[in-house]
């Protein structure tokens, strides 16, 4: 072998050396027991996980494919489901029963813990319900039918004019809402009864002493269970919207953008000696149902997701941060008034699983 040849190998094993010295010490810093650096995706899983033990529950139901079945929310959701506009995605048929899944979510706290930020291609928006629907047979995904559509009725959790919102979550896991153009319409006022119906109701809906001042005949079985239905779907009229038609399963939010002339930035960082890889943000508004979320990667270094833009001036925040190293949690928690400009250090602490169960409950 001669000299050259002799002196290429040698740089070459040193140059091996150098490289699993870093790899090893990259492994080392950011806990994932393997020679190469971690990635976005499976850093930010992590935390989703995480998040997901504190998620509010699914509600499951099964109905019948020989029938068009109505099936009603612990909330008061009612979706109607159409067995003849479904079809298996894979194209299989589809089994003797529909899997209905049912998530719905109310306040600030339900959407943090669903990775469910309110927000719409970087503007803000307020909630007044979210909601995920998913429907399977036989463990097949199921879809709607190309121009068919899924009837449901929202609970009317806002007084403000929402719109329909469809959730998109891309390949990290992060959450966008896409406005559809429909707006939630509220119910017909229910019908008022006539003076001569309401002579004719029951002592128990009436002042009894008019009642008997009218000397009315008594209700008949008949006609008593007819009032008293009036008086269900009028105590339900300020409860749903009308009928709304979806053209897709999945994310399904109430929503209205967040219209304020004054708004500003927030620039936040992480404390360097804790040595974050990768974190979720949060800020959750005190005075209105909104949460926006950031994300983290201490290995992008386009610095994107270290703040958040269009933030309302001057609104009281609760800001919380969680992140996984070495498989401890850390967390961080403080409330902030918006200034212009705001910049923060976020100095996470080690936690665990009950710390964060109060946490999430101060929210």
């Amino acid at each position: 072998m001669n000299y050259k040849s002799l002196l290429y190998l040698l740089l070459i094993a040193i140059w091996g050396f150098i490289g699993c010295q870093n790899n090893s010490s990259t492994a080392a810093a950011y806990g994932s027991g393997k020679s190469t650096a971690p990635d976005a995706k499976t850093e930010f899983s992590r935390i989703q996980d995480f998040l997901k033990r504190y998620e509010e529950p699914s509600q499951f139901y099964s109905v019948t494919i020989a029938l068009q079945s109505k099936v009603t929310g612990k909330n008061g959701t009612v979706l109607y489901i159409n067995p003849d506009d479904l079809a298996a995605e894979n194209g299989q048929p589809i089994g003797k029963n529909i899997e209905v899944e049912l998530k719905e979510l109310s306040n600030q706290r339900q959407l943090l813990s669903a990775n469910a930020p309110t927000v719409s291609n970087g503007q803000l928006l307020v909630s007044g319900g979210a909601y995920f629907i998913n429907l399977t047979s036989e463990g097949q995904q199921l879809k709607l039918k190309e121009g068919k559509t899924l009837s449901v009725e929202f609970p009317k959790l806002a007084s403000e004019e929402m719109y329909l919102f469809y959730g998109q979550r891309d390949t990290l896991g992060q959450l966008n809402w896409i406005q559809s153009g429909q707006k939630f319409e509220t119910l017909p006022p229910p019908r008022v009864a006539s003076i001569e119906q309401r002579a004719e109701m029951p002592f128990s809906l009436i002042d009894s002493s008019r009642r008997r001042a009218q000397n009315k005949r008594p209700l008949t079985e008949e006609e008593k269970k007819a009032f008293e239905a009036r008086v269900v779907n009028a105590s339900f009229h300020d409860k749903l919207y009308k009928i709304v038609k979806l053209n897709q399963l999945g994310w399904i939010n109430c929503d209205i953008f967040y219209k304020t002339p004054n708004t500003t930035s927030l620039q936040y960082a992480f404390n360097a000696e804790d040595s974050i890889v990768s974190a979720y943000v949060y800020v959750v508004f005190k005075n209105m149902n909104s949460v926006m979320q950031g994300s983290y990667f201490s290995l992008d270094h386009s610095d994107m997701g270290s703040n958040f833009q269009n933030v309302p001036l001057g609104a009281k925040t609760q800001i919380i941060a969680f992140s996984i190293k070495n498989g401890i949690i850390y967390a961080y928690n403080a409330d902030l008034t918006i200034h212009a400009n705001e910049r923060i250090t976020i100095k996470l602490q080690e936690t665990n699983q009950e710390a964060v169960e109060k946490l999430l409950r101060s929210i």
